[in-house]
């Protein structure tokens, strides 16, 4: 395998370069404190896999409340084992940068899939879409019943699901990405309040008081992401981010089967 297995990916600027003793292929994208490569992990006999390396910022890599954010998304993160959350194999301090070491998921996400289908003038399907939801579903479920290797229960709340942070696979597998702002609770409970952190037009009301959260916040955004698949329309977009809070704290939803017409639409007895 060579860097030509990858033909998608813009590699200009990036042949030859190391990350500590990784071999980068790629920049894959940039966040607010962190950015994401494409590498070879490269060992004995031949050895090669592709990774995903995950580093912190030059901007903020002096700055400790960034630097304690990003050690704890890996303690969190490396502690899940679950098929559907993106694995990290390792965190690591080589040549004075911190990274992670992540699983490569070839694919795509929800917003590239949905994004392939607007050009196609297609809508997702929905046995697709329903199939995806799901999926996620369950790693959520595993996320907020998280029990460490002593025994003790300690849920992680994601608090960023959103298309952009679920993966789907070449072979159909569906990953949840992106622990960045997730919470670990001692308890089945609560988050601090005061904090608001995560993806405009897809946070609960709750999360976008600052309030305390649980798994339930999670369970809102995966509702959004559902209700925009199915229709092929963002739930909550509006002409400013003030109104776009206002409509998730007060507009009234409409079933999808109001913009879809191949939802069946529910029956009452």
């Amino acid at each position: 395998m060579g860097t030509a297995d990858f033909p998608a990916l813009e590699r200009e600027g990036y042949t030859g370069k190391k990350l500590g003793r990784f071999e980068v292929m790629a920049k894959l994208g940039v966040g607010g404190m962190s950015e994401v490569f494409l590498a070879w992990q490269k060992a004995v006999g031949g050895f090669a896999r592709p990774v995903v390396l995950k580093r912190i910022s030059e901007s903020v890599k002096r700055n400790e409340e960034f630097l304690r954010m990003f050690v704890k998304e890996a303690k969190i993160t490396s502690a899940l084992n679950h098929s559907g959350i993106a694995h990290l194999y390792e965190l690591v301090h080589e040549d004075d940068e911190l990274f992670m070491v992540m699983e490569f998921v070839p694919g795509a996400t929800l917003v590239e899939v949905a994004r392939a289908c607007h050009q196609s003038k297609e809508p997702i399907p929905i046995g697709f879409t329903t199939s995806v939801i799901r999926d996620t579903a369950l790693a959520l479920q595993y996320a907020h019943t998280f029990t460490d290797a002593t025994g003790k229960s300690r849920p992680v709340i994601h608090r960023d699901v959103a298309e952009k942070n679920i993966m789907v696979a070449l072979d159909g597998a569906v990953k949840l990405l992106d622990f960045g702002i997730a919470r670990q609770t001692d308890t089945p409970g609560l988050t601090q309040a005061g904090t608001v952190k995560g993806t405009a037009g897809y946070m609960s009301p709750e999360q976008v008081r600052g309030e305390k959260l649980d798994g339930r916040t999670d369970v809102f955004s995966l509702g959004v992401v559902l209700h925009e698949c199915l229709t092929g329309q963002r739930l909550f977009r509006r002409n400013s981010l003030s109104e776009e809070v206002q409509a998730l704290l007060e507009a009234t939803i409409a079933p999808p089967s109001a913009k879809n017409r191949e939802i069946p639409r529910s029956s009452t007895r």
